[in-house]
């Protein structure tokens, strides 16, 4: 006997991402083709990431109470700004208020779902340096509850007043995209009525990029142009871009968003989450590992491979994982993959890490709401074997129904979510 699956609808969207703040600023650089990559401006960061993807002019007290802002790392900040935005898009907060939320009575059988990779490494940096140059044996008050991954995560119950499952995760790459599967369970389980699901991170500090460099992943050098030293796909890439940012989706039941009148802008359908099992930092070169993430979300969403008509690819711009991905889509969608367009947007805003699953199930999102599918920028000499359907020239105007969305990370963390378009 089969079972039917509670429907799952997307009814609000926010983001802080290297576009700018709000999903607006976000789309509209995409479908224009533009890069988010520039010159690191931070002397500190600079002798190991020599371009990064930052997020332009943030001003956290536009957005957030100056002791809100005193009591949190950027990673948080972020966080809580994509959410306010969030709220407000699926009619739970006003446009001027939109940290003033209360779910009241109901507040357990709502959730927090937070993808991050390492929470606030900077602050530790910054601390460390403090301590040894300042001959001090003393650290801010806030400076573990700052740093902490959870600490998103938990800001936004604080402000939001949410007492139901509060959870973080921590699976490298695939952090954001495990948040949003393990959000989609929750409330298929019947145990909450509304999530909020994403993720954040805002890593651009000296210890973390100065490792990401001896391990090859960081690209230090590049084309003339420096806007497009991120190049999934392309056999002259030399390593990923730093990115940073945050995006929150609201999800809740379809019937639950159709009795209250809310806009839906897609349906959540499918996931699917594996490991390598193979090697702290390498993927399988075969892609084992996410070629069954994949199967796992197809089946999940019982859909077919050929059903899918747009896949947002991991694609960071490292060899390894590049290819790595290309077998896996192969293994998984044969043929089919022919007629299937794909693209990674790690081209114009950089690998944002534990965000990156969100942020770029967002870009899903937006494709299947506007039937527009973002380029993969930067590809001027694709691998051989890569699809036939790379979005190399510019957006594509087209209505798909099923977008799937992979995200690969260290460890072999693997997370694949598929979107619907909503009716």
């Amino acid at each position: 006997m089969t079972t039917q699956l509670m429907r799952i609808a997307v009814t609000g969207r926010g983001a802080v991402t290297p576009h700018g703040v709000g999903v607006a600023a976000f789309w509209d650089a995409l479908v224009q083709s533009r890069s988010a990559v520039r010159p690191t401006d931070d002397p500190a960061i600079a002798p190991y990431a020599p371009v990064v993807a930052a997020v332009p002019n943030f001003e956290p007290r536009d957005f957030l109470t100056a002791k809100l802002v005193k009591d949190s790392a950027r990673f948080t900040q972020t966080a809580l700004v994509s959410a306010g935005e969030a709220l407000v898009d699926a009619g739970f907060a006003k446009t001027d208020s939109p940290l003033e939320w209360k779910p009241g009575t109901d507040s357990d059988r709502i959730g927090v779902f937070m993808g991050t990779t390492f929470g606030s490494v900077r602050s530790f940096d910054d601390a460390a340096a403090s301590l040894l140059t300042e001959r001090t044996n003393r650290a801010e008050p806030r400076l573990v509850s700052k740093s902490i991954p959870n600490g998103a995560a938990a800001a936004l119950a604080i402000q939001y007043g949410v007492q139901g499952p509060v959870l973080t995760y921590s699976t490298a790459c695939a952090s954001s995209a495990n948040s949003l599967g393990e959000a989609l369970m929750w409330l298929r389980s019947g145990q909450i009525d509304v999530a909020l699901a994403g993720g954040t991170d805002c890593l651009f500090a000296p210890t973390l990029l100065a490792g990401l460099r001896a391990s090859g992943a960081l690209a230090v050098h590049g084309p003339d142009d420096l806007s497009a030293w991120s190049r999934p796909f392309d056999q002259d890439r030399a390593g990923m871009v730093m990115g940073e940012g945050a995006a929150v989706l609201v999800l809740e039941p379809y019937e639950r968003a159709v009795a209250r009148g809310a806009k839906i802008y897609a349906e959540f359908v499918g996931y699917g989450t594996t490991n390598d099992a193979f090697h702290q930092i390498a993927p399988h070169p075969k892609g084992e590992g996410a070629a069954l993430a994949m199967r796992k979300a197809l089946r999940s969403a019982g859909l077919q491979p050929e059903q899918i008509g747009y896949i947002n690819a991991h694609a960071t711009s490292t060899k390894a994982g590049d290819d790595a991905e290309i077998h896996a889509l192969n293994s998984v969608f044969g043929d089919a993959l022919q007629d299937i367009p794909v693209s990674s947007i790690k081209g114009s805003i950089g690998h944002s890490l534990g965000a990156a699953g969100a942020v770029e199930s967002l870009a899903c999102v937006e494709s299947l709401h506007r039937g527009v599918l973002p380029p993969n920028l930067h590809c001027d000499n694709p691998e051989p074997d890569a699809p036939a359907l790379l979005l190399r020239d510019g957006p594509v105007e087209r209505r798909v129904t099923y977008a799937l969305s992979n995200s690969f990370g260290f460890g072999g963390q693997n997370g694949v979510v598929i979107w619907k378009a909503a009716e």
